[in-house]
């Protein structure tokens, strides 16, 4: 990713924020562009999908369904500073503490968030919010994330 908005200096709406990530994300060779917003866009309308945006960072969330309702998988676009993504990061996870979620997953392409995934762990540290990510056969790694069940458990 090559382009970076500071939102701190110019907040970007949620549509440019993911058109200026999809034009330089690293897309499987037989997909262009036009496909992935097109996959994308309808992904963003299905019913059980929750959208947040922070800073120049847009949260993309499936909440689960029956015993699973307080289960996010999610997807991240982001054109923010790598600082920003952390703080606006951990400002997604109060929101969904706020709603009830007891976990929530994410992946992502190796090579891409590591650090910036680690520095969220690390400023997780001492709230009740457990973290971990592990690398899949695929080449991409996968952030899991743990909430405490009883919000006044954690301290974020």
């Amino acid at each position: 990713m090559t382009t970076v908005v500071d939102s701190k200096e110019t907040p970007l709406p949620a549509p440019t924020v993911v058109l200026t990530y999809a034009s330089e994300a690293n897309l499987p060779s037989d997909m262009d562009l036009q496909t992935a917003l097109a996959m994308w866009v309808k992904e963003m309308t299905l019913p059980n999908v929750e959208m947040v945006q922070v800073g120049n960072t847009v949260f993309v969330g499936h909440r689960g369904k029956y015993k699973n309702k307080n289960k996010i998988m999610g997807r991240v676009f982001n054109v923010d500073t790598a600082r920003n993504l952390v703080a606006n990061t951990v400002k997604y996870f109060k929101v969904l503490q706020q709603k009830g979620i007891t976990h929530y997953s994410v992946a992502f392409d190796e090579g891409t968030l590591e650090q910036a995934a680690k520095a969220v762990g690390r400023a997780l540290r001492g709230t009740g919010i457990q973290a971990g990510m592990a690398s899949t056969e695929s080449g991409q790694m996968m952030l899991f994330v743990q909430f405490p069940t009883n919000i006044k458990e954690a301290k974020l």
